[in-house]
Formats: C-alpha cells, structure tokens, sequence
C-alpha cells in the first residue's frame, strides 16, 4: 500500500467532509428526531384522551409501585392527564399536583432544547438550565416523593 501511495501520490482515505455538510447532517438528524418525539407525544396524549388508565389493564402501570408499594413522584401521571384533558383540573391535581410544576417546566425545556435555535435558544437555556433552577426543581422532586408517602397524606386531597 505504501508502494501504491508513493507511485500514484492518491490515498483510498474518503474526502473530509466540510463545516456546512456535518452541520447539515447532523441538523437533518436532530429534526427527524423531534419529529419522532412529537409524533410518540401526540400518540400518547391521543390515546390519554380516549382511553382512561383506570378502566384499561393495558396502560404501562410504574414499575417503582409494583416493586415496592410506594408512589414515585410520577405516580398518577396518566390518571392526572386523562383528567386534564377533559377538562377536570381538580381532578387532575388530586391525581397528581407535583405535575402543576413539571409539565410548565419540561415544555420549557423543549421549547429551549429543541424548538429553538440561536440567540433565542441561548436566552432560555440561560433560564431553563440555570442551576439554582435545577437544583430547586431536584428538591422539590425529592420532597415530593417523600411527601406523598408519608402516612395520612391521603387525606389531604
């Protein structure tokens, strides 16, 4: 092969691809997955709306509960969708309250992450992933977990 090269002066090596062709690609990429997220999103809010969680076995139950029979903080987050998107906002807080705070946030970091780009995307990931905003959302998911196990935490809702 070394022969090859030093006769011939040309190498078998595939062209470097240029700043524009991978920024291309990899922008191909990046929206062929949001698609594909939206797509799972919307599926499942779909089938959220028709099918209620409690009256269907089929609906994924959370492995933590089966495991261990404490809530997680995401325990009731079907039930508490459904309930939403009909309408029934109590409903939906008795089911779960902890998604008051976590659905406005992880929409913001979709929004942040994936529908925006440039300037705009930079001014929100100064927010969304500013770490005393992380930190404060671990805690209160934390507390949360806690919170809802506790004895008599039942009675409040």
């Amino acid at each position: 092969m070394a022969n090859d090269l030093a006769a011939t002066g040309k190498h078998n090596l595939p062209p470097i691809p240029s700043k524009r062709e991978k920024w291309g690609r990899g922008r191909g990429l990046r929206w062929r997955a949001s698609y594909a997220w939206a797509a799972a999103a919307l599926t499942f809010i779909v089938v959220l709306y028709f099918l209620n969680p409690t009256d269907y076995v089929l609906m994924p139950k959370c492995p933590f509960k089966l495991l261990t029979g404490y809530d997680c903080p995401g325990c009731g987050f079907q039930r508490a969708m459904h309930a939403f998107l009909h309408g029934d906002l109590v409903g939906a807080l008795r089911f779960n309250p902890f998604l008051v705070l976590a659905v406005p946030y992880l929409l913001s970091l979709i929004v942040s992450d994936w529908l925006l780009h440039g300037k705009q995307a930079a001014r929100w990931q100064r927010v969304t992933h500013h770490p005393l905003l992380l930190g404060s959302y671990l805690v209160l998911f934390f507390v949360w977990w806690v919170v809802r196990n506790l004895p008599g935490y039942s009675s409040f809702f």
